[in-house]
Parts: structure tokens; C-alpha cells; sequence
């Protein structure tokens, strides 16, 4: 996997420009104070860097950027235990830059001491910092070798300028949360080679994996990987050398660059990573967004870690197109009036793409809980209603892969499990309208995978309402016909008799023992429990109660229990309420 995205990352780098500019024009500095040092010895004027929250973004107006954020992405350790200086104040990695938490120079932690030993660990990183391992010894003094030692008359130059500069800076607001960096001028190949001076000893994730091959030093990359002797199972134990795998210095650092590049995607709000490998490109991707299509590649959900960009989730990707190959029609089956909602009525049209339905289904079923939670850690899902947070747990993964992946694997069947429960929980929270709403999304979905020359259920419910509305108004009793019919009289009656009670709150929870009954027997009984309650309120004269009863009592089902037509029996307008022209009773 990772393998792809470095090629195509590769084609990026190439695309973009020379060196590192797919990087850098992404790049997003920390908060802060920045100042750059001209070769004499004089400082710009100080440079704000504050990132919007809402945008993701930081102003690029300054003139100074471009050069900050170069300078900025070769002086930056690769994590806080990789310092340079011993007590962690100083956070840069080389002598061209000085990097400090402004409270660490307010609040007297920064000392002379600490600036004295920073530099001395940068004049002789062997005898001072990794003098305790073989390993990053021999790495560093590889690179001496070919790249030389660092320039001691610089070190000191800037050594003496920050102790002479850094606790009497003008012009910089010193009260701030945030950091104050500065950089010393030079050329680019200055800060690149100062740079790998301190990223290769340092960027592997345990020295103690390197090996050497004709001179040349593998070892274990530290992107998203780790070999904690606490973690055993984390190595390989079949092997020579229980790493997953090594990398020579260039390619390290190269894999180092992919991962600073993910890095500034997730910094920018930006979680969704699709990878093109056959038009070798990376579209980066919001939440509620995705590319329009891609042939074959792979997706990548990334997370802001501690360090560096997380890969927290990974799918091959084939053939995704997030325009629908059939449009999806959203339809009124039942009928519903929607006079409390009446921007439910909007919503009933043709969709013709998979971002569209994903976010239909966000609104219709999940009252705008689901986007938001489709990676979210099950312990930081904010209170919600209790059914809701459970079927978003158990239908998250299936409905992200259907809109984002276009993966239709388990996509019908988890959908059609969690609407039902969905709309019994809207009706049994005394909200109708949106039960109705949900179960026109349900049917349509239902319609939408029909096959062709199969009657859909929505097509089946509009005739189903048609004959119950003949059979209740009818003169005589009429018998049902089948289970579909006498199920949906099943929760007409169910809600007519419910109705009759004075409670000034309607009490829904009336409504389970008829949705989770086992048995035939099991409704009738409970239906004859409520028309003996309340029976006393109904007019001796309404023929509709009493051809309902008959219908019900006169029936006896063969299938299994059909919740979905008591639910639509009983969320629809009332038979026994409905008006008739020249109607006496």
C-alpha cells in the first residue's frame, strides 16, 4: 500500500516543481512570533503566523512566507524525544534556526545555560548526543564524511547573537501562548544539509534494527510504526531482523517528506486521501467530499498524531464514481402531508449522485448525527439518542464505503436493518412526521434496488392504502386479502384506539408490544386489552372501528410478524378519521 502512494506522491513532487514545493506550498507553520536575521546580524520585522480554526488556512499575504516555511520545515525535530537539547526548551534542530515556547523565556526557563548547551550539542553531536549509540555514531559520521562538519564560526556568531537578543526582543508580544522562532539567513542548501544533519541520525525508529550493506545504513522508518520492547508482537519473530521492514537513508527521508505532506493535508482539515494510480495523482478531500471518479487506486483516513500525520484507515479503491449510475428517486410512497415540517416536502426529488444520498441519509435517518461520527471514537460520540448512537455504530463503516468508496458490499441490508429501527424510535418519541419521512427514504431505497421487472414495495404500498381506505369505508365488512393488508389494519387500529386516550401526552410506548410481538396471538390479545380501555369513547355508530375489528379478528396470517407494514399502518393518515363527502357520522 504504502509502496503506491510514494510512486504516485513521486509523480506529485514532479509535477509541482523543483525540490520540495508540493511540500512547502502546503506547509502550515506553528502559531507564533517569527523573525529572520539578515547575514549582518539585523532582524526583520517581527512576522505573526496564526492559523484560522475554521478555515484550516493561515494568511499568506507576507512576502516573508514562502522563505518561513522552508526554513520552518528544515529545522523541526522529528518528535520531542528527539531533541537537541537535552532539557527540551529549545525546539529547533539546527544552528541557522532557535525555536522556543515564548512562556519558556517569560518564565525564566530558558537560562543562558541551556543556550550554551544547545549549541555546544550542535558542535559536536557525537561526543555530545550520540555518544550512548553505536548506530546513530555511524550514520553521523557517514554524513560528515560526505557532507562535512558543521561550520563552528556560525554556531558561535549565532550563539552569541540569541544570548545579546533573546530576553530584550522588541516589537514581539512575549504574553502570547505560542512560539517564537527565529532564523538566521542563508542559502537554501544551508538549512537542506542542516537539516539531514540531525533527520538522519535521528529519523529511524530505533537504531538498534540498523544494519549495514556495503557501506550503506538500512534501517526501520518511524512513519506509523513503532517496536516498543514493551510490545513484542509488534516485531517479527520469524525473521533475522524483526522489523517490518528497512530503508536506506534516501529513502527514508523521502518516505519522511510523504508523511510531512499528509501531515499538512490533516493540518488543513483535510482527512480524506484518495491515491490515483492510474492517472498517478492524490486528490486530498474535506469531510463530505470525494473525488468524481477514480479508475483504481487506494484511500487512505489520516488523523492529526502527536507528530505526524496517522494512517488510521486504508481500502483499495476500484472503480469508484460518485455519480450514480442510476439517479435515485426520493418518492412520497405514503403520502405524507408533512404540515409541522413542510421542508421535508424539499427534499422529495432526484438525486443523482452518492454524495447527495449520503447526506439524505445523514438528515432522514440519522437527524444529522452520522457525518460527523463516521470515524469518531465510540467514547467521543457526543449524547445523542441512545437508538441513534447505536445504529450509527453498527452502520457507519458499510454506508461511508457505499457513499465514499463506492464499495455496495452489505450497503442494502445493514441500511434496511437500521431504517426500521430508526423509524420505530422516531414514532415511539411521538414524531410522526419525521417517521413518515424516514419510511418514503426506506421505500425508495427499497425501489432503488429493486430489480427490473419486480414490483417495488413503494408501488405495493400505494395500492395496499388504496384498497384498505375501500375495505374501512365500506357498508359491509370486506375480508383482507393478505398479510400486508391486515398488518397495516394491524397498526391503523393500533393508533386509532392509542388515540382515544385523555393522557394530555400520548403515550407511544403503546406501540411496542404490537412491534416486538412474537406471535399473531400476541397482537390480537394486546388489541382487544386497549379496545376494552377505551372502547368506551368510541360512537356506537362508527361502522369504521367496528369493520376494522372484524377485518382483524377475521384474519389469520402466515408469515412472519411484517413490523414495517404495522409501522406504516400506523404512522399514515387514520382511515377511521378521514373525511367522506356526504359522510352523516
Amino acid at each position: 500500500m504504502l509502496k503506491e502512494c510514494l510512486e504516485v506522491f513521486e509523480y506529485e513532487l514532479k509535477r509541482a516543481g523543483e525540490g520540495d514545493k508540493l511540500v512547502l506550498d502546503s506547509y502550515i507553520p506553528a502559531d507564533g512570533t517569527y523573525l529572520i536575521v539578515d547575514k549582518n546580524g539585523n532582524p526583520g520585522e517581527p512576522i505573526e503566523i496564526k492559523l484560522d480554526k475554521k478555515t484550516r488556512t493561515v494568511s499568506r499575504t507576507s512576502p516573508y512566507l514562502e522563505k518561513i516555511c522552508f526554513y520552518d520545515y528544515h529545522s523541526q525535530l522529528i518528535s520531542m524525544n528527539k531533541p537537541m537539547d537535552t532539557k527540551k526548551v529549545i525546539h529547533s534542530n539546527n544552528y541557522l534556526s532557535f525555536w522556543v515556547k515564548k512562556d519558556s523565556v517569560v518564565s525564566g526557563k530558558l537560562t543562558n545555560d541551556i543556550i550554551d548547551n544547545y549549541y555546544e550539542v550542535l558542535k559536536d553531536p557525537v561526543g555530545q548526543k550520540y555518544k550512548n549509540s553505536k548506530e546513530a555514531c555511524r550514520i553521523y559520521e557517514l554524513f560528515e564524511a560526505e557532507e562535512g562538519r558543521a561550520d563552528e564560526v556560525s554556531i558561535e556568531r549565532n550563539k552569541t547573537w540569541i544570548k545579546e537578543h533573546i530576553f530584550s526582543l522588541d516589537n514581539v508580544d512575549m504574553e502570547k501562548k505560542d512560539y517564537l522562532k527565529i532564523f538566521f539567513e542563508a542559502e537554501d542548501s544551508d538549512f537542506e544539509r542542516e537539516g539531514r544533519r540531525y533527520f538522519l541520525p535521528n529519523i529511524y525508529n530505533s537504531n538498534d534494527y540498523n544494519i549495514v550493506i556495503n557501506d550503506v545504513v538500512y534501517g526501520l522508518p518511524d512513519n506509523n510504526l513503532g517496536m516498543n520492547a514493551k510490545k513484542p508482537f509488534l516485531s517479527i519473530k520469524s525473521r533475522k531482523y524483526p522489523a517490518s521492514y528497512l530503508l536506506d537513508g534516501n529513502d527514508v527521508l523521502f518516505q519522511k517528506k510523504f508523511f510531512d505532506y499528509l501531515m499538512n493535508l490533516v493540518s488543513a482539515g483535510k482527512y480524506h486521501i484518495y491515491v490515483d494510480t492510474e492517472k498517478k495523482e492524490i486528490i486530498d478531500c474535506r469531510s463530505g467530499e470525494a473525488p468524481q471518479e477514480i479508475e483504481s487506486g487506494c484511500y487512505l483516513r489520516i488523523k492529526k498524531g502527536k507528530t505526524e500525520a496517522e494512517i488510521w484507515g486504508y481500502d483499495n479503491i476500484a472503480g469508484y464514481r460518485q455519480r450514480l449510475e442510476k439517479n435515485f428517486d426520493f418518492k412520497n410512497y405514503v403520502n405524507a402531508k408533512h404540515k409541522l415540517h413542510k421542508e421535508y416536502m424539499d427534499s422529495y426529488q432526484r438525486y443523482d449522485n452518492r454524495l447527495q444520498v449520503g447526506r439524505l441519509i445523514n438528515e432522514v435517518f440519522f437527524s444529522n448525527w452520522l457525518a460527523g461520527n463516521y470515524t469518531t471514537d465510540v467514547g467521543d460520540i457526543s449524547d445523542t439518542d441512545g437508538t441513534i448512537k447505536q445504529n450509527i455504530l453498527l452502520s457507519r463503516d458499510a454506508i461511508f464505503a457505499w457513499v465514499f468508496k463506492g464499495n455496495d458490499v452489505g450497503f442494502e441490508k445493514i441500511l434496511n436493518k437500521v431504517s426500521l429501527e430508526l423509524i420505530k424510535n422516531a414514532l415511539l418519541n411521538d414524531n410522526r412526521e419525521r417517521a413518515l419521512w424516514q419510511l418514503n427514504l426506506r421505500l425508495s431505497f427499497e425501489k432503488y434496488f429493486t430489480k427490473g421487472g419486480e414490483r417495488s414495495m413503494g408501488e405495493i404500498i400505494i395500492e395496499l392504502q388504496t384498497n384498505m381506505k375501500t375495505k374501512v369505508l365500506a357498508d359491509t365488512v370486506i375480508p383482507l386479502e393478505n398479510d400486508q393488508e391486515y398488518y397495516y389494519a394491524v397498526g391503523q387500529l393500533a393508533a386509532y384506539l392509542i388515540s382515544l386516550s385523555k393522557a394530555k401526552d400520548k403515550n407511544h410506548s403503546l406501540l411496542n408490544p404490537f412491534l416486538n410481538a412474537k406471535s399473531d396471538e400476541t397482537i390480537k390479545r394486546r388489541l382487544l386489552q386497549i379496545y376494552k380501555k377505551y372502547n368506551y369513547n368510541i360512537p356506537n355508530s362508527y361502522k369504521r372501528v367496528k369493520n376494522l375489528l372484524a377485518m382483524v379478528e377475521g384474519y389469520v396470517p402466515d408469515g412472519k410478524i411484517n413490523q414495517e407494514k404495522i409501522i406504516l399502518g400506523y404512522a399514515s393518515d387514520n382511515l377511521i378519521y378521514a373525511k367522506e363527502e356526504n359522510e352523516n357520522e
